[in-house]
């Protein structure tokens, strides 16, 4: 197998509010991508560069989507106004995990191949994704960022900047508990406060979540959907990313991503791995 090396990102994020509702700053998230379509008029999706020619995202963003209407943005801070370290690429392919499921959530995962390579900057960089041996525990604090409403039918406002929130994980089993015996497989993962108020919306869908270990960011999830939007005891559900590491390395080809063990037991002289 291929050794690779996740890069160290040193980033500083703070505060966080209901939803989804902070602004960023510059560059704290260079992994963060837009994804656009005529239909929408725009912004649609969010996504995360993962190599120099790979976005991941959520199948439901792409399912039955043609190449030819996608527009991805690399380094884009805002929806509206100046994007001065912005860049744009086109969609050569698009590969859909061939489980998917749009009425289950299962295999909620898609990658889109970049019709040419970008170069890194401090504002492109891509995030590190969880290896298959990761361990998210109980209460693991999880940054979600995106494009997406901060309210049922709330746009964001001019300039439209991106948002960020932190959530903590929440296990599994306490997850089927409160949304429901067998509706969170293996494959997925649940984030939220018990009590509400912090969650993705229309239009993060596709977008990472991601936990920093020591000074590397590792993208846990890719957002799903939020059950019911922050409502008290119904987290968001989230697609377990480190389940798919042999899929994304077969489907990547020859530009492999990163992938990086999280497991908050490891030291940090130990935190980062291909």
């Amino acid at each position: 197998m291929r050794t690779l090396t996740c890069m160290a990102l040193l980033i500083c994020v703070k505060g966080c509010l209901s939803h989804l509702n902070v602004d960023a700053h510059e560059g704290a998230w260079p992994w963060q991508v837009s994804l656009h379509r005529p239909k929408y008029n725009g912004h649609f999706c969010g996504g995360s560069l993962i190599s120099s020619e790979w976005v991941l995202s959520a199948a439901y963003c792409i399912a039955g989507v043609n190449t030819s209407s996608l527009l991805v943005y690399l380094g884009r801070m805002t929806q509206q106004g100046v994007h001065a370290q912005e860049i744009s690429r086109n969609v050569s392919m698009l590969v859909i995990h061939p489980d998917y499921s749009s009425d289950t959530y299962h295999n909620y995962i898609a990658l889109l191949h970049l019709s040419s390579s970008v170069n890194f900057t401090n504002y492109i960089r891509p995030v590190c994704l969880a290896a298959e041996d990761s361990i998210f525990p109980s209460g693991t604090n999880s940054w979600i960022t995106g494009w997406g409403q901060t309210a049922s039918g709330v746009n964001l406002s001019y300039p439209g900047t991106l948002q960020e929130t932190v959530v903590p994980v929440i296990i599994n089993s306490q997850c089927n508990d409160l949304l429901g015996a067998g509706v969170i497989t293996d494959n997925m993962m649940c984030a939220g406060l018990l009590q509400g108020g912090k969650d993705t919306w229309q239009g993060d869908s596709g977008g990472p979540m991601a936990s920093q270990q020591c000074s590397v960011w590792i993208q846990s999830g890719i957002i799903s959907r939020g059950h019911d939007c922050g409502q008290p005891n119904e987290p968001g559900v989230y697609t377990r990313v480190s389940q798919y590491q042999q899929w994304i390395m077969t489907s990547t080809g020859p530009n492999l991503p990163g992938f990086a063990t999280f497991n908050p037991l490891n030291s940090c002289s130990t935190a980062s791995q291909g």
